[in-house]
């Protein structure tokens, strides 16, 4: 209960996460999800480092059950940078926040690292499908004249999967997008001035995330927290930037917009144009709603969970394993028995994807998990997010699914 109040008050308190000072960030292994040791008793003798804020960003919350007052780290909305060398704890940050969508259990370590409930990760998932999708924000003037107001594919490359990502999370009601650069298509995120040089507008038909991040932001109010160790051109756009140095978490918003500063300079005094420089902030663009054709999503044979990112969905294989805030099989059992609703349901393209999650939602809240599988006694189901039964519907590889909304 201490952990959702602090949750339910970010925004109140215009934060999209907060970190409590003395979490324990690290893990044990990449297959041990349990809070890393200290040294002596982890393997390598690795120093253990719990967090700490930097003070221009400590907040407080009064928690109304344990009756004492915690502090941390609140990250507030907007865009944010975790920046930092390598190995330094950058995406161990992220990782945090992402799974801070969740309670945790006493001895998690990260008990009161907590992110906005509307918090979506973002990444590339190259061969992914995608149906019907509006990806002309980011994406336009594709060879041969191939339209992306509508865009379907199934096999989409790197940047048109995240540019997908986005834009259905946004379609659903995600208000803050989690990004890290290690997962992301390179050609997506940035674009320098020498390349925009070499070739022309015309010819490149992705508008790279940090020419829109910012009206992301402006535009629809969807706050960005980046993980960025290579580009420094979204200082320019960036409202918070912390770097993480040996774990340690320090402010250097001032110095990255400095840096920014005076390089805009440098650009401003050779040609007198930052007009078209790689950074320059674009309008966002629109989303257009999509509805879930209902008997598309009728599987054609057996259901059954493989894992907890892969569904045999019929003769459909459905890959979950992009959808990382998924962290149980019992969600996933959850993901199945949704899919089956919907295909049950006499939908046919006329209510809109949120209108059909938000249905299953309010179903859930009203009469609990056992209307997902009535009559079962299935005992093996837990509850997923609006976002990830959404993102199981994108992912379900049947041609026709979606249509957009006239």
């Amino acid at each position: 209960e201490d952990q959702d109040y602090v949750r339910n008050q970010l925004k109140e308190r215009g934060l999209v996460a907060f970190v409590k000072d003395g979490a324990i960030l690290p893990r044990a292994s990449g297959a041990d999800d349990s809070p890393m040791k200290p040294p002596g008793s982890n393997k390598n003798n690795t120093p253990l480092v719990k967090f700490a804020s930097p003070e221009s960003f400590r907040t407080t919350f009064t928690l109304p059950n344990l009756q004492t007052t915690i502090a941390g780290m609140g990250i507030p909305q907007g865009i944010t940078l975790i920046v930092g060398g390598g190995f330094h704890g950058k995406s161990t940050l992220l990782s945090a926040l992402q799974v801070g969508v969740y309670n945790k259990i006493p001895g998690d370590g990260r008990e009161f690292v907590v992110c906005n409930n509307e918090a979506v990760k973002i990444r590339a998932e190259d061969g992914r499908c995608v149906s019907a999708v509006n990806i002309s924000p980011f994406i336009g003037n594709l060879p041969f004249g191939k339209t992306t107001e509508c865009f379907s594919s199934m096999d989409a490359s790197g940047s048109t999967s995240q540019a997908s990502n986005i834009i259905e999370a946004i379609e659903v009601g995600a208000t803050a997008l989690l990004v890290d650069e290690d997962t992301c298509a390179t050609n997506f995120m940035i674009r320098d001035d020498k390349m925009m040089e070499l070739v022309a507008k015309d010819k490149e038909p992705i508008t790279p995330f940090v020419r829109k991040v910012r009206s992301l932001y402006t535009e629809k109010g969807v706050s960005s927290i980046l993980v960025i160790g290579g580009s420094g051109d979204y200082f320019d756009v960036a409202d918070h930037v912390v770097m993480m140095d040996c774990y340690t978490c320090h402010d250097v918003t001032e110095r990255a917009k400095t840096i920014a500063t005076n390089a805009n300079k440098a650009i401003e005094a050779s040609n007198g144009n930052l007009h078209h420089t790689s950074s320059a902030p674009l309008p966002f663009g629109d989303i257009t709603p999509r509805c879930p054709v209902g008997q598309s999503f009728k599987a054609k044979g057996k259901v059954a969970v493989r894992a907890t990112n892969v569904i045999s969905y019929g003769d459909v294989e459905l890959d979950l394993s992009g959808l990382e805030q998924i962290v149980s099989t019992s969600q996933t059992n959850s993901i199945s028995s949704a899919l089956q609703k919907i295909g049950s349901s006499s939908t046919s393209g006329r209510s809109t994807l949120l209108e059909v999650i938000a249905s299953i939602d309010a179903t859930l809240d009203r009469d609990g998990l056992d209307a997902l599988a009535p009559g079962q006694f299935h005992g093996g189901l837990a509850r997923p997010r609006s976002f990830e039964i959404a993102g199981a519907v994108n992912r379900l590889r049947v041609d026709g699914n979606m249509v957009q909304k006239k």
